[in-house]
C-alpha cells in the first residue's frame, strides 16, 4: 500500500474530530505521512457535529453517503444498511484505487467486496466490534461474526484496539490501543497550568459521552451523598441524559462543556479518579477498550471501572484503580469515604505508567502495511 497526497476515510460519523481515534489518526497523517488532504465519507448523523473543530477544515473534503439518524433507534439500525449499501457504491464507482481506511465492519465489509472488482487496499478499523454492539438475534449474530471473520482475513490490515473482543485472531491484525497523543498531551501540560481547577480532597473526573449507559445515574448518586470539601467533579463532553443534567447543575460539579482533546486530558492532571463505568446490559461494554484508561495511565490518574468490564482486568495491577459492579454505587460510595481519611494526594505530573504514545503505535502500523 502507498499513501498518496491525499488519503481517504471512510467513517459512519459526523466528523473526523467527533471520534477521538480518528482525530488523532487524522493529526497523524498530517503531521507525519504529510499527507495534504483528507476525504472523509461520512454519515452526518447530527448537523451540529459536522464541523470539524479540532482539525484544518481547509484540508477536509467530506462526502456525506448519508444525513440524520442519530444515534439510537429503530430507524437508525435501519441505516446502517443502507449505508452498507452507499458504502458498496462509493467504493465502486470512484475514480482512483488508492487505499482507505475504513471504520467500523458496517464500512469494511462492503468497501472490501467492491475492493474484489477495483483491486484497492483496505484498513479495517474495527474500534466498536459491530456483532456486539447491537442485540441480534444468535443466527443473525453469528452470520455476522462469520462475515467480520471472512473481512478481517482478506483486508490489508484489520485493527484492532485490544486482542480480547475475538476468539480468533487473523494474522492481519494490528492492535491500535487507544492512548493518547504525544502532542495533544504536550498541549495539556500547558493548558493545565493555564488554567484554574476545583479543588478538594478527592476530584472525580467524568469525560465523554455522558449516556445513561456510562454510569451517569450512579455518579449523580454519589455527587448528592459528599459535600464539596470532601469530593467534586469535573465533567466535560456531551450531555445526554437527564441524569446527567442533573449531574452538571449540582454545586460540587464543575462542567466544563464539550471540550477539546487536549482540554480532557489536560483536566486529568487536577483529578484524583477519572469515572469509567460501562452498562453490563450492553454486551461490547463487558469488552470496553477506553481511551480513558489510556489518558488515566498517562497522567497519573486513578481509575474507577466497574468490576463487569472483562476487558478491565489488567488495570487491577495498579493499586489506585477501584472496580465495584456496576450497580453497587453504595459500595462505591463506601470506598470513596475511605479514600477520604486515607488518600494522599497524588501529583499531577506524567511519572506514572507511560502507555506507547498514539503517534508511535501509528507509525509502526504504517511502516508494516506501506510499500
Amino acid at each position: 500500500m502507498c499513501i498518496k497526497t491525499t488519503f481517504t476515510i471512510i467513517a459512519p460519523v459526523s466528523s473526523l474530530s467527533n471520534r477521538t481515534r480518528l482525530f488523532k489518526l487524522a493529526n497523524f497523517l498530517f503531521n507525519d505521512k504529510k499527507v495534504n488532504s483528507l476525504k472523509h465519507i461520512a454519515w452526518i448523523r447530527d448537523a451540529s457535529e459536522a464541523i470539524e473543530k479540532e482539525l484544518p477544515t481547509h484540508k477536509i473534503e467530506t462526502k456525506a453517503l448519508i444525513t440524520g439518524g442519530g444515534y439510537g433507534g429503530k430507524l437508525t439500525k435501519l441505516l446502517y444498511i443502507w449505508w452498507m449499501l452507499r458504502v458498496f457504491g462509493y467504493c465502486l464507482l470512484r475514480k482512483d484505487n488508492s487505499p482507505i481506511w475504513a471504520l467500523g465492519f458496517e464500512t469494511a465489509f462492503p468497501a472490501l467486496l467492491a475492493a474484489k472488482i477495483r483491486k484497492f487496499d483496505i484498513i479495517f478499523d474495527d474500534a466498536d466490534r459491530f456483532s456486539l454492539v447491537f442485540p441480534f438475534p444468535s443466527f443473525i449474530k453469528r452470520c455476522i461474526q462469520a462475515l467480520e471473520e471472512y473481512t478481517s482475513t482478506r483486508v490489508l490490515m484489520h485493527v484492532i484496539p485490544g486482542e480480547d473482543r475475538y476468539k480468533q485472531l487473523s494474522k492481519n491484525m494490528f492492535t491500535l490501543k487507544n492512548t493518547p497523543s504525544r502532542e495533544e498531551l504536550s498541549k495539556a501540560k500547558k493548558l493545565y497550568r493555564e488554567n484554574n481547577w476545583p479543588t478538594s480532597k478527592i476530584i472525580i473526573n467524568i469525560n465523554g459521552w455522558l449516556g445513561k449507559d456510562r454510569g451517569m445515574n450512579a455518579a449523580l448518586y454519589i455527587a448528592n451523598k459528599f459535600q464539596s470539601d470532601e469530593i467534586k467533579f469535573i465533567v466535560a463532553g456531551k450531555v445526554d441524559c437527564k441524569a446527567a443534567q442533573e449531574l452538571i447543575s449540582l454545586d460540587n460539579v464543575s462542567y466544563l462543556g464539550k471540550v477539546s482533546n487536549a482540554m480532557a486530558l489536560a483536566s486529568y492532571f487536577s483529578s484524583d479518579y477519572v469515572l469509567t463505568y460501562y452498562d453490563p446490559a450492553i454486551e461490547i461494554n463487558k469488552f470496553a477498550q477506553s481511551n480513558k484508561w489510556g489518558d488515566a495511565l498517562s497522567t497519573n490518574t486513578n481509575i474507577i471501572v466497574n468490576s463487569e468490564v472483562k476487558t478491565a482486568k489488567s488495570l487491577r495491577k495498579y493499586p489506585g484503580t477501584i472496580m465495584v459492579p456496576y450497580h453497587d454505587t453504595d459500595l462505591l460510595i463506601k470506598i470513596l469515604r475511605q479514600k477520604l481519611t486515607t488518600f494522599k494526594e497524588q501529583q499531577t505530573n506524567c511519572s506514572g505508567t507511560q502507555p506507547v504514545c498514539f503517534e508511535q503505535q501509528l507509525h509502526d502500523l504504517f511502516n508494516k502495511a506501506i510499500c
